[in-house]
Parts: structure tokens; C-alpha cells; sequence
């Protein structure tokens, strides 16, 4: 009797008390408030997300081994036990190491309040580049060449219009505090722990990054600038294989998209783009180069009906920021894909092919990362997941 008072005694305490370590990591690297080892455990891996004003399949559910995490608990090694269950990744462990980073300049980071002191602006940008990019800057008024080419740098890495010039976007940029930068960093860590293992052979789709990299071996072979779905039509985050390949396709228009962009239009503006009507009496636009699905789309099939194509409208890849589609994701450079998957392309009938390697897609929502050449990237928000997904 002794005995099972003192295991229930014992697993009520550790089941109560959560490990020193494990709270300090939960306060350092996530957004996550558990009071005892499994709730932290679990919201570590499964992030308690609001997923209801989200448009994507939610990330599959992590369960806790409740009775290995009471071992781990008994024998002093519950911190370690936790750390090996969350990634192990270069993208993970980059952001977090540099999250390690920002924390030991807290006091240093005084972002510019752009209040008319342009002396003092200039100075308090210079630092942030100092800190950030480690410009080494001399912490002056002056406006030199190398803080021009800092400048540049942290617009690039921050997704703005790279001009050289501190308008109201580059403005909105810098002034963020470092609580803000933190806050954001320990949201994409989140993200990150909740991401799909990925194999060495796959697409990577970044909605907020408006890019497509295709990996081998876990090398980038091919990277292009994308466009994606306006923000009341968003692209879903999900995952699913390249499996179809489809030459000159045709476009059969969606109900919703017929009823607000075509049901008005004349019968001669639709033939002069091409429109006509099937025996069902739906509308569908003919192949060519006038299709609103270019010359090829890829294929992997979802509940969705979400896919990539080529575009007619190529001006729209000039842009910053590249939310116009109705939700599929319209690629910059298709046949250089298509090349890439082993096809050439050849004008003339609609033609389906299918993979004899189906190539697994992740399309995925960061808005702070560690890109392959070791630079932090980061991306505004633009279907507002920072704010909705951890509310």
C-alpha cells in the first residue's frame, strides 16, 4: 500500500512540476504558456493553433507517449526526451539560433522613429543594419555609399521593393521593435515545428516569399518567383504529390469565378478570348497561349482543385508582392519545370502525361526563415496567420 501511494504521490508531482529547463525553453523559443511537462510538450509540437479562420489542412496531430514521458520524468532526463522530438532541421535550428542571437542585443536595438530627426534616423538605422546584417556601419548621420548598399541588402532580405529609398513600406520595416522581431521569429518556430518532414526530392512552395524552389538531394536546382491567391481568395497550405503534367490545357471556369468575371460578358468578348461552351452549357476558354492557364500546368490533385500553371500575364512577376490569383499558383518560369522534370514542350492538342515519379509538393506558410545561403529572410504577413492562427 506503501508502495502505490508512493508512485501516485510521485507521478502527481512530476505530472504538476514542470522541468526548469523545459519552461525556460518554452519561454525562450515559443509562444506556448504549458504549466507541467505534457502541456508543453504538446503545444511544442502541436503549436494549439486556432485553425478557423485558416484556409489549409491543419498540420497532423502529434500525440505525447504520456507513460514514455513519465519515464523520462522519473529518470531526470524529461528535457532531453522533449528535444528529440522536435526537428532537427537547418531551417529550425538556423532561426533558432538566430533567435539566440537577437536576445543578446535586446538592449543594444534602437529601431528609428522617423519623427522628423533625420540625424538621429539615420544613425538608429545604421545600427539596425549593424545588428541585423552585421554591415559595421560608423554610427553617424552621414548618408554614405555603404549604408545605400546596407539598405538594399535589407530590403532584399525583407521582401521590399529594392530602390535604395526609405519610403513608407522600407519605414514600417525598421521601426519595429525588437519584441515585435521576436514575437514573429518565435511564430515561425512554431510553424517550423509543425512543418511536414520533407524528402530530398521535392517542391517548396512559400505563399508569404511569392516562391517556388525545387530541391534534389535537398539542393535547389530551380527557384522562380510565383503568384498567388489574393487574400479573399487564399492558397490553401497543404501537401500533396506532383502526379499529372498537362500540355496546351484548357481552362474550364470555375462556377464561382463564371459568375462574378464572365456572366456578364458579351458572347463577342468571349470568343475574342477564346471562351466557347460545352454540350453541358459551361463555359471553358481553348488552348493556347491566350489561356489563362498558359501553355502547361502540374497537377497534384486536391480538394482544393489548386495547381500550378504558366500565365499570358507575365508584367504581374514584376511586383513585389504577387497576390492576384483566385488561389492556384501561377509560375514564372514553367518550361524551365517542365525541362527540368524531363519534357519539352510543343504547341499544338491538349496532352496529359503522367509522372512515373510522383514529386512531392508542400506548400507552406513562412513569414521569418534561414535560406539555403545562411541569410534570414523576412516576409509581411499577408494572409494575416500570425495574428489568426495564435489567437
Amino acid at each position: 500500500m506503501k508502495k502505490i501511494l508512493y508512485i501516485l504521490l510521485h507521478t502527481f508531482l512530476f505530472a504538476n512540476i514542470a522541468d526548469p529547463a523545459l519552461l525556460t525553453y518554452q519561454k525562450k523559443y515559443s509562444v506556448c504558456h504549458g504549466k507541467t511537462n505534457y502541456q508543453i510538450a504538446k503545444c511544442l509540437l502541436n503549436g494549439d493553433l486556432n485553425y478557423a479562420r485558416f484556409r489549409g489542412d491543419r498540420a497532423a496531430y502529434k500525440k505525447v507517449d504520456s507513460r514514455a514521458l513519465q519515464r523520462a520524468e522519473a529518470s531526470g532526463n524529461v528535457y532531453n526526451y522533449v528535444m528529440d522530438l522536435l526537428p532537427q532541421t537547418k531551417r529550425y535550428t538556423g532561426l533558432k539560433g538566430y533567435l539566440d542571437y537577437l536576445y543578446s542585443v535586446r538592449k543594444e536595438y534602437t529601431p528609428p522613429k522617423f519623427k522628423g530627426n533625420e540625424t538621429e534616423d539615420i544613425i538608429r538605422t545604421k545600427r539596425v543594419f549593424n545588428l541585423l546584417q552585421n554591415a559595421q556601419l560608423t554610427e553617424d548621420g552621414n548618408y554614405t555609399l555603404e549604408f545605400t548598399e546596407a539598405l538594399l541588402q535589407y530590403q532584399k532580405s525583407h521582401g521590399l521593393t529594392v530602390d535604395g529609398e526609405i519610403g513608407p513600406q522600407t519605414k514600417r520595416a525598421l521601426k519595429q521593435s525588437i519584441h515585435s522581431i521576436i514575437l514573429k521569429i518565435k511564430k515561425n518556430l512554431q510553424l517550423e515545428r509543425i512543418s511536414a518532414v520533407k524528402d530530398s526530392h521535392h517542391i517548396l512552395i512559400n505563399i508569404p516569399e511569392f516562391k517556388m524552389h525545387y530541391y534534389k538531394d535537398d539542393i535547389v536546382i530551380l527557384s522562380m518567383k510565383i503568384v498567388v491567391g489574393k487574400t479573399k481568395m487564399r492558397t490553401p497550405v497543404f501537401n500533396r504529390k506532383l502526379t499529372y503534367i498537362v500540355k496546351n490545357p484548357r481552362w474550364n471556369v470555375p462556377p464561382s469565378i463564371y459568375r462574378k468575371e464572365y456572366a456578364h460578358k458579351s458572347e463577342a468578348y468571349l470568343r475574342r478570348k477564346g471562351f466557347d461552351y460545352n454540350s453541358e452549357g459551361k463555359l471553358y476558354q481553348k488552348e493556347g497561349r491566350r489561356n489563362a492557364l498558359g501553355v502547361v500546368k502540374f497537377l497534384f490533385p486536391n480538394k482544393y482543385n489548386v495547381y500550378m500553371h504558366d500565365t499570358p500575364s507575365k508584367s504581374l512577376f514584376n511586383r513585389t508582392v504577387r497576390a492576384f490569383s483566385h488561389g492556384c499558383i501561377r509560375l514564372e518560369k514553367p518550361l524551365a519545370l517542365l525541362a527540368e522534370l524531363g519534357y519539352t514542350y510543343s504547341s499544338g492538342k491538349n496532352k496529359w502525361i503522367t509522372l512515373k515519379e510522383k514529386i512531392p509538393v508542400y506548400v507552406e506558410y513562412h513569414t521569418v526563415w534561414v535560406d539555403d545561403e545562411g541569410v534570414v529572410q523576412f516576409r509581411n504577413d499577408i494572409y494575416g496567420y500570425e495574428r489568426k492562427l495564435f489567437s
